[in-house]
């Protein structure tokens, strides 16, 4: 099987109801050539058991990004659009697709979110120590920081490591073994 199709044998098998771990069982037992390839494939799938625990944050960063990127881009697109919609169209689609990963559970998302949010907060600090204090960078700094924790937490709750033990065995010839046995947190 290729990468593409264990992805989507797992996201399907995810979806329907199985754990990481009852997923991981049965692509294994399709002769998948490495179990550690499988399992980072299913570490960057969330369970539907994780998605809904944490909904609440999940909509929550969802309507905050959207939020920030409405308030802090209108300006700037009232700006290109005098010039040249190309640099609005290429200004805006990165930023876009962003919040269409975060929204479609794509990992790589949730740490592009933080760490914009992070250089974005380093900036209002410089900001905010300037010659001139303006208070209205304060609600910036919190909704940068909201931003921060919001998208490492979830990171960090969607998307558990697993976790490599041995185990031990007896072989076919009574010989006690040991064994690596991957196990995911569900």
């Amino acid at each position: 099987m290729t990468d593409r199709e264990i992805r989507k044998a797992a996201k399907l098998s995810i979806l329907n109801g199985k754990t990481k771990q009852e997923t991981f069982v049965e692509l294994k037992g399709k002769n998948y050539k490495s179990a550690k390839k499988a399992a980072n494939i299913i570490h960057k799938i969330p369970s539907l058991r994780a998605r809904s625990r944490y909904k609440i944050q999940y909509i929550t960063l969802i309507a905050l990004l959207s939020i920030v990127i409405l308030v802090k881009m209108r300006p700037v697109i009232s700006f290109i659009i005098e010039d040249e919609m190309r640099i609005l169209i290429i200004f805006l689609l990165p930023i876009i697709n962003i919040l269409v990963g975060v929204a479609r559970y794509r990992q790589s998302s949730y740490i592009t979110v933080a760490l914009l949010s992070y250089f974005w907060q380093f900036y209002l600090g410089i900001e905010l120590f300037g010659d001139t204090f303006e208070p209205l960078l304060l609600i910036d700094v919190a909704l940068a920081a909201g931003l921060i924790e919001l998208s490492s937490t979830l990171h960090s709750k969607l998307y558990p490591e697993y976790m490599t033990v041995k185990e031990p065995y007896k072989n076919k010839h009574g010989q006690n073994r040991l064994r690596i046995v991957i196990k995911f947190e569900d």
